[in-house]
């Protein structure tokens, strides 16, 4: 009895495992040919050539824009104003008389002036006269030219402190914003306002740390004023001879044609100043680049046996980044298709489909 309850039991083991071996096989079967059924894996992308191109390091700095000439003009005697010539905002010729202060009393002494010294002129010429036909002595004739030249001196005092009442414009430029009127009393060695000079051209200072190579006279920036997108060309005409003692800093000055930007002195503007020679190097869109912990890649797309694109993960040392584009340094070489808007999507191996197929022409 006990051996016929071991066969039976072995039996229905047996049974047991034969129909499950059997239900595994033929759900085996029917995912592969559920697999066999569907389609391969793939990604749609975009795609471009790496391309070489000439790549030069810049550094961005902060610059101010310089006066061509600019000065602050103070009176060096007191008096009111007489005459005002110089409306804020307005342009001046240089020689221009832009205040007049109230020269009267040097006026009217410079009147008498005149007339002494047309006296003593005339007294001296008659003192020669009679010192020829020995009617005179000489220490006369002496005193009389003396008398001239002293007459003379006056006059030039006098006409001295005229001229210190006028202020006259030294170049041409832009009269700054004041409150001046005429009437107004101005105390000896008074701020009176500003002139900044007119050029045709725009000057830009700025400052570059003692790390980089120095710019030579000539070198070329690329300035962009504030709030702007559009750069502008500017030409290096002086490098200062020392660095700055506090900040180690190299002072440059660039210029650029004033019809071209024309900025109002202190407005700060953006350079980028070349920092590095020029090279040749391939670049990439940043999109192109895949990034994890072990490092940086792209996708090559190479058409396999059946003409069809296969995705080829590539390690790439990157360079420089400008706008978009990256640079790369080692390897990927000008020419090679690469997955570009949708790389992201890519594994190795995996078959691509090129939405812009221009690209791969």
């Amino acid at each position: 009895m006990k051996f016929t309850r071991w066969i039976i039991v072995i039996g229905l083991l047996a049974g047991l495992i034969f129909g499950l071996h059997s239900y595994k096989t033929s759900l085996q079967a029917a995912a592969s040919a559920q697999a066999a059924s569907m389609p391969e894996p793939s990604a749609t992308v975009d795609a471009v050539k790496a391309q070489s191109i000439n790549f030069q390091k810049h550094v961005q700095v902060s610059g101010e824009v310089q006066a061509f000439k600019y000065i602050q003009l103070n009176n060096e005697l007191a008096g009111v104003i007489t005459k005002l010539n110089a409306p804020s905002g307005s342009i001046v010729e240089k020689g221009q008389v832009l205040l007049e202060l109230d020269h009267r009393d040097e006026n009217a002494r410079l009147i008498a002036a005149k007339a002494a010294l047309t006296l003593n002129e005339q007294t001296h010429a008659r003192y020669i006269k009679l010192q020829q036909n020995n009617e005179i002595s000489a220490e006369q004739v002496d005193k009389a030219l003396a008398a001239v030249n002293i007459a003379k001196s006056d006059i030039a005092v006098l006409s001295t402190a005229i001229s210190k009442k006028q202020l006259i414009a030294p170049f041409k430029g832009r009269i700054a914003i004041h409150t001046l009127e005429v009437g107004q009393y101005l105390d000896k060695n008074s701020y009176v306002f500003s002139l900044v000079g007119i050029h045709d051209y725009t000057w830009i200072d700025f400052h570059l740390p003692q790390l980089y190579q120095e710019l030579t006279v000539g070198s070329k920036i690329q300035v962009t004023p504030m709030n702007q997108t559009t750069s502008y060309s500017a030409e290096i005409i002086a490098v200062d001879p020392q660095l700055s003692k506090q900040s180690r800093h190299l002072k440059y000055r660039a210029q650029i044609a004033s019809k071209e930007l024309l900025l109002k002195p202190n407005t700060l503007v953006t350079v980028h100043a070349p920092i590095a020679k020029q090279q040749r190097l391939t670049s990439v869109p940043d999109l192109a680049i895949k990034r994890d912990s072990l490092g940086t890649y792209v996708f090559l797309l190479n058409k396999d046996d059946n003409g069809d694109y296969r995705a080829q993960q590539t390690k790439v040392e990157l360079g420089e980044r400008q706008g978009d584009t990256v640079m790369i340094l080692t390897g990927l070489t000008p020419g090679q298709l690469i997955a570009s808007k949708g790389a992201f999507k890519l594994f190795p191996g995996m078959k691509v489909y090129i939405a812009n197929d221009n690209s791969a022409q």
